[in-house]
Order: C-alpha cells, then structure tokens, then sequence
C-alpha cells in the first residue's frame, strides 16, 4: 500500500526539478533600478503626505466621466502649483472592470501606477509599474492574462495621460 504513494512522490519531485530546470532566473537589479526604485518610492510617499496633510485639491474632470448612477469614474487631486498628482479612475460594470491609481511628481510625470482588469473571460491584468523621471519603466509585479503585455502607458482603454487632464477613455 506504500508503494503507489512513494511513486507518486517520486513522480511530483521529478516534476519539480523538471519544472525548476527550465524556469528562468531573475537576475538581481542593478544600482541604476534600485536608485530609480528609491526615488519612485519618495516621490509616491510625497503624495500621499500631501494628500494626507490637505496640499492636494480636486480637479473638476468632464461630464462624461460619471457612471451611469452619475457617481464619478475619475478622480483627479492637483498640487498648489495645478499640477495633476494623484488620479484614481474606476469604472465597474456586471462583466468587467477596470481601475487605476497614478502618481505623479511635481512635473507631471507618472512615477508609479497600479492598474487591473477583469472581463467577462475573467482577470486581464492586476499590475503595479514602476517608471523613472525619464518615463522609462523600472519595475512591475503582478499578473497578466496571456497577450497583455503592454505597458500601463499603452493599455487599450486606459490612457493615463487624458486621464490626468480630467477626461476619461471609454
């Protein structure tokens, strides 16, 4: 009665080796990524404490970006200077969804994004990007559907520049 039990912990171990030999490797970040990442991280902690603290304020954003409830899809909160910081936009229907969060730094630019989607074939992607004072992208964890590989800054339907300006993307 052991027997089938010692095979079928042979087999799953091969099958881990199998699977660990052919899995690539992360390689380590580099200095460059690791200071960019700390910058990303002080620019994000630096809007949130405006944000906290009352330095942000909402921006009007168009008529188009309310729901069919009239409840606002788009969020849009400015530094003292009218510069767009922080922008939250979700919109959720019966088969599909679609949220963002952006962070931007005092020259507009987006530092750090948090997106995820779902349709009616489930989960597209749920992804938290990374990008340095050059727009480059630096880091990403999360998921993908198969096919979604593009950049949050090229997603079908999610444009986060107009988003920033107060005008959604349907």
């Amino acid at each position: 009665m052991t027997r089938p039990f010692a095979f079928t912990l042979t087999a799953c171990l091969t099958a881990a080796v199998a699977h660990a030999a052919t899995t690539p490797t992360q390689t380590a970040p580099t200095p460059a990524q690791n200071a960019a990442r700390v910058a990303v991280a002080r620019e994000t902690a630096q809007v949130r404490a405006l944000q906290r603290n009352g330095g942000l304020k909402a921006v009007k954003v168009t008529g188009s970006c309310a729901g069919r409830d009239n409840i606002p899809l788009l969020k849009v909160w400015a530094d003292a200077k009218g510069t767009p910081r922080l922008v939250q936009y979700q919109r959720f229907y019966p088969d599909n969804s679609q949220s963002f969060t952006g962070y931007y730094d005092a020259a507009g630019r987006l530092r750090y994004a948090k997106a995820s989607a779902s349709g009616f074939i489930g989960l597209l992607y749920n992804v938290t990007t990374e990008y340095d004072a050059a727009g480059r992208q630096v880091a990403e964890s999360g998921t993908r559907r198969p096919g979604w590989t593009q950049d949050l800054l090229r997603l079908p339907g999610l444009n986060p520049d107009l988003l920033k300006r107060g005008i959604c993307t349907r």
